[in-house]
C-alpha cells in the first residue's frame, strides 16, 4: 500500500499542483493539505501518516521546531520533510536534531522530493542539493586534519563513503558510483558505524554534524 502524506503550508497553487502530480505518478495512496497546528495535530492523531512535509512558509524557525517535537512526540515513525528557505548548516543539524529524516530546500525540484521520498522509505535521510554541498565542501576540506573525537580514524575510503552516505546515496549506489562490490560498500559502511559508534546512516549523519565534521 502506499504511504499517506499530509503537508502543512499555505493552500496555494503550486502546493495543490504538487499533491495532484504527486497522486497522479502514484507516490503517495492520499495527500491532505493543513493550515494550522491544531489541525495537522488532530489528524496525526486519528489518521497518522507516514509521511509530513512542512514548509518554511508557513511557520517562523522556531515554530517549526516546535511543531517538529510535538510530531515526534506523538508518533516517533513519522517521517519529517522540511521545506527550508536557504538556511544554513547550523539550522540544518538542529532540524535533523529535532528529528526530521529529510530537508530540502524551496528551490529543489520535483525529482529531489521524490527522491527523498524514496530513501526514507528505505530508512534512509536525505539532504537536497543545496545543504549536501556545503556539507561535502566541508569534508573534503578537513580530510587531511585528523578528529580527535575519533581514536581511530577513518580512511581515506571510509571518508569517501561517508560524503556519499551524507549525500543520500544507497549502498547499491554507492557500489555504482565506486565501482566496488555491494559486500565491500557494506563492510566499509559497518567500520564507519563502528569507528563512529551510532548505529545507522541517520547516526552518521548526526555525528558529523554534530562534531563538526561537516559544517
Amino acid at each position: 500500500m502506499k504511504p499517506i502524506l499530509n503537508i502543512f503550508d499555505e493552500p496555494l497553487l503550486y502546493t495543490e499542483g504538487l499533491s495532484k502530480l504527486l497522486i497522479q505518478n502514484k507516490i503517495f495512496s492520499s495527500i491532505e493539505i493543513f493550515n494550522s497546528c491544531e489541525s495537522l495535530y488532530e489528524n496525526i492523531k486519528v489518521h497518522p501518516p507516514e509521511f509530513v512535509m512542512i514548509s518554511s512558509n508557513i511557520m517562523m524557525l522556531t515554530e517549526i521546531y516546535q511543531c517538529i517535537e510535538n510530531i515526534i512526540a506523538e508518533n516517533k515513525k513519522i517521517k519529517i520533510i522540511v521545506i527550508g528557505s536557504s538556511y544554513d548548516v547550523t539550522v540544518i543539524r538542529k532540524l535533523f536534531n529535532k528529528g526530521i529524516k529529510s530537508y530540502l530546500d524551496k528551490n529543489s525540484s520535483y525529482d529531489e522530493f521524490v527522491r527523498s521520498v524514496n530513501a526514507l522509505s528505505a530508512d534512509e535521510i536525505y539532504i537536497c542539493e543545496y545543504a549536501k554541498q556545503m556539507m561535502i565542501n566541508f569534508i573534503s576540506n578537513e580530510q587531511e586534519k585528523p578528529n580527535p573525537n575519533i581514536k581511530d580514524p577513518l580512511t581515506r575510503r571510509e571518508m569517501e563513503i561517508l560524503k556519499l552516505i551524507c549525500d543520500g546515496y544507497s549502498s547499491k549506489d554507492i557500489s555504482e558510483k565506486l565501482f566496488i562490490s555491494i559486500n565491500t560498500v557494506e563492510t566499509h559502511r559497518k567500520r564507519i558505524l563502528m569507528k563512529l559508534n551510532v548505529k545507522n546512516s541517520v547516526g552518521v549523519v548526526k555525528y558529523a554534524l554534530e562534531n563538526n565534521i561537516i559544517n
